[in-house]
């Protein structure tokens, strides 16, 4: 099996060291530490992370600790110093040194990290860079302190005094926690919170990170001798990681398995397929920083005649703890017997219409098939429409594609009498049939909405200039009325969106995303600052498919280890694009059955209404 291979600028934030050994006279053997991307060690030696690449191609893959990379030795840095400069006002400026941290620096010159950061705009731990220089605000009240920095600095480089602790809880920060709760809660002090965790920006908690709760502090040997290291028990809560396999003493290690045909020319499939992978790897770097960790083995399952027996009888999947694949239906059908023989969860982004991988208990099926989401949306259907009265629009020169759905909603409305006819859109394409066919159809009273049986563009773009303009003219005095119709509709939206917004459209959807949504645009604006260029605008995104998929499954592997199936619904995410509601089908594979209906509203505002909030 050929392991995956292309070169992006951006790359998986692993979890990396350093230790450095000279070798021959032309290059260095760099030993990957925590803690280390290949963007850091580029600077270590002042090289760019192409000639690394170039030298070293598995690391355009992955980065794993004690992997070995050969730098150019005439690209050698020294190694930074630690650099106290004073302006003529007295404003100082301090060089990062390497292993120096924000919290570390707050206490060297007695103000807090937060007011480093204010003083350089956009400075966070995330950018925090060995050799940067940056200004230490309020030092001129700092004199002593100051002092005393610049004494070391001559001595020997300042090494940072951490705190022993006889216990730690790894801890999952929930909405609107704080240090001092925390604190509180676990007999611990912010300051030794902060001192286990030199990462948290500024002191501040984010919702999901992983943090570090310190527990009776090592006062000496003697101190720490005296009881016992099991003399405290801890009970568990829904955020805390589970004991049962704590991925985070270690590192999560996951394979994706996708068509990148690196042997044949397919752009599109190829597009998609790198368009995911990116998406995933942003997901990688933002948990990296949450403090997870992840070991990212990458493969190119190649085009669908195509077995993978070699990549299974080669071992490289047997270790791993998660497996994100694939596309084809026939590697998805030997993925899944291979996840099931080694108990291994199998994440499936794609659709897939093989009932045996629906059989198969370690399969999860993100985009599950129309069938199983259905029933959802009929039943959300009659929630929110609960006076209707529908009007089902049929095209006699255009079969249904939405038949299974139409059957199901009717058969539901006959149920609950709610009344329900079928008129032909031919009724529907002039101003002065449309008013008619509306007027002796439409109830006053009921929430009249109309439904065409198909999702094309065709009958999209026939139906909605008419109704439109049936609701601007309307000349007889005719009930409202609303459209409801599918998925597809969001592709169709940026040129009907004005009708769209008057005729007041409802869509079902399992992915959506609208440059309205903030986290949508901010999501946009960093793909393309990363990788440069635009996500394609196709249904669904590829690139936040990756992302949400990739953010969902490691986040909730890296908390609940084997508990995956029973906790999975109680993961706080919110996603881009793809929503996440997990059941169980049978005995078998977990399915995705969530669904949102997409309102636009006649104020010109678009609503997304989740249904389990």
């Amino acid at each position: 099996m050929t392991r995956y291979r292309l070169i992006f600028t951006l790359l998986v934030a692993l979890t990396i060291n350093t230790a450095v050994n000279a070798q021959e006279n032309s290059i260095i053997t760099h030993t990957v530490i925590k803690g280390q991307t290949l963007y850091s060690i580029s600077k270590l030696y002042n090289t760019t992370v192409e000639e690394i690449v170039k030298m070293n191609p598995e690391s355009a893959v992955t980065l794993s600790v004690g992997q070995q990379l050969r730098i150019p030795r005439s690209t050698q840095a020294k190694a930074p110093k630690t650099v106290i400069k004073r302006n003529d006002d007295g404003q100082i400026y301090h060089t990062i040194q390497s292993g120096e941290t924000l919290y570390r620096l707050g206490k060297l010159y007695g103000i807090a990290p937060q007011e480093i950061c204010d003083a350089n705009p956009g400075l966070s731990t995330s950018n925090f860079r060995v050799g940067e220089t940056i200004r230490i605000p309020r030092i001129a009240e700092n004199a002593e302190i100051l002092a005393n920095v610049e004494k070391e600095e001559k001595a020997t480089p300042v090494q940072e005094e951490k705190p022993q602790y006889k216990h730690s809880i790894k801890h999952i920060v929930k909405k609107n926690e704080t240090l001092e709760s925390l604190a509180q809660k676990y007999n611990s002090t912010p300051e030794d919170i902060l001192a286990a965790n030199p990462g948290l920006e500024n002191g501040t908690l984010k919702k999901n990170r992983l943090i570090i709760i310190p527990q009776d502090k090592k006062v000496n040997k003697e101190s720490d001798n005296s009881k016992s290291n099991n003399d405290r028990t801890h009970t568990g809560t829904r955020n805390e990681i589970p004991n049962i396999k704590n991925y985070n003493d270690g590192v999560l290690k996951v394979a994706i398995v996708l068509p990148f045909l690196l042997d044949s020319y397919a752009p599109s499939e190829q597009g998609r397929m790198i368009e995911y992978y990116q998406g995933f790897l942003m997901a990688v770097e933002k948990l990296k920083g949450m403090g997870y960790s992840f070991e990212i083995n990458t493969f190119d399952s190649g085009p669908q005649e195509k077995s993978l027996s070699e990549l299974f009888t080669s071992g490289a999947l047997d270790n791993m703890e998660l497996i994100i694949g694939a596309m084809y239906p026939t590697h998805n059908k030997e993925l899944a017997k291979f996840a099931l023989e080694k108990n291994i969860p199998l994440v499936i982004p794609f659709t897939n219409k093989d009932n045996e991988i629906y059989r198969n208990p370690m399969v999860y099926c993100v985009n599950s098939l129309q069938s199983y989401i259905i029933p959802n949306v009929v039943e959300h259907f009659m929630n929110t429409f609960t006076n209707a009265n529908v009007i089902f629009v049929e095209d006699a020169n255009e079969k249904s594609n939405k038949k299974e759905f139409i059957a199901k909603l009717t058969d539901e409305l006959d149920i609950n009498s709610v009344p329900n006819t079928t008129v032909p859109l031919s009724n529907l394409t002039t101003e002065e049939t449309t008013l008619l066919t509306l007027k002796e159809y439409l109830r006053e009273g009921k929430e009249n909405v109309i439904i065409p049986t198909s999702s094309s563009a065709a009958m999209l773009n026939t139906l909605l200039p008419t109704l439109q303009q049936a609701n601007i003219i309307d000349t007889l005095d005719i009930p409202g009325y609303k459209l409801f119709g599918y998925p597809e509709w969001q592709i169709y939206a940026k040129d009907t969106r004005e009708q769209m917004y008057e005729v007041e459209t409802y869509f079902y959807a399992t992915f959506y995303s609208h440059y309205s949504i903030p986290e949508v645009t901010r999501f946009q604006e960093e793909y393309i600052k990363r990788y440069n260029c635009s996500i394609q605008n196709i249904y669904p995104r590829y690139g936040m498919l990756g992302y949400d998929t990739g953010y969902f499954f490691l986040l909730a592997t890296s908390i609940y280890g084997s508990q995956l199936p029973e906790k999975i619904n109680d993961l706080g995410f919110t996603p881009i694009q793809t929503g996440f509601m997990f059941e169980r089908l049978n005995k078998g594979a977990m399915i995705n059955k969530k669904v949102n209906f997409i309102h636009y509203t006649p104020e010109y505002r678009i609503e997304k209404i989740d249904f389990e909030q």
